[in-house]
């Protein structure tokens, strides 16, 4: 089933995900969710909780950790939170960031964007994926040879004494 088009709020607030800087963006969440109320604001502390598995060391009362984590949730994985989040929390969060005084600046160069998406962040490859263990580069390994030090002071380590 093909998607509708986009409401204009939503590109708005895509807009400004995607432009503004994360300190703007947050500043703007963090407005929006003091003025949404207690109500929306455990509506989407719960979204968060539920889509992103993270948010159980704070409430929903935290506003500057919950919109952190929105914030950081959009930048990290684009499109996760808008396509997870129910669309009429969404439209309601995204109204009020978009009509807050931060958001209201933010909204500059928006006549000209083109609404494309930015890629997401590629994880990096484990052991098993073809990449190198964490930890080994091209100059060396991830193990320092035990005599190491013996370079920077010309002191050697101590020995272990056995009984």
């Amino acid at each position: 089933m093909a998607a509708g088009p986009e409401p204009e709020v939503v590109r708005e607030y895509r807009h400004l995900l995607r432009t503004a800087s994360t300190d703007w963006a947050e500043t703007a969440h963090r407005h929006a969710l003091t003025t949404l109320g207690p109500t929306v604001r455990t509506e989407v502390h719960g979204e968060v909780r539920r889509l992103l598995l993270t948010g159980y060391r704070f409430g929903p009362d935290d506003v500057h950790a919950v919109a952190r984590v929105l914030v950081l949730a959009e930048r990290r994985s684009p499109r996760t939170l808008l396509d997870g989040l129910p669309a009429e929390l969404l439209r309601r969060l995204a109204a009020a960031v978009v009509s807050s005084p931060t958001g209201r600046m933010l909204r500059a160069g928006i006549d000209v964007w083109d609404g494309t998406e930015p890629p997401g962040q590629e994880a990096p490859l484990s052991e098993g994926e073809g990449g190198e263990p964490w930890g080994c580069t091209e100059f060396g390994t991830a193990v320092a040879s035990p005599d190491i030090g013996t370079a920077w002071t010309g002191i050697p380590p101590p020995t272990l004494r056995r009984p």
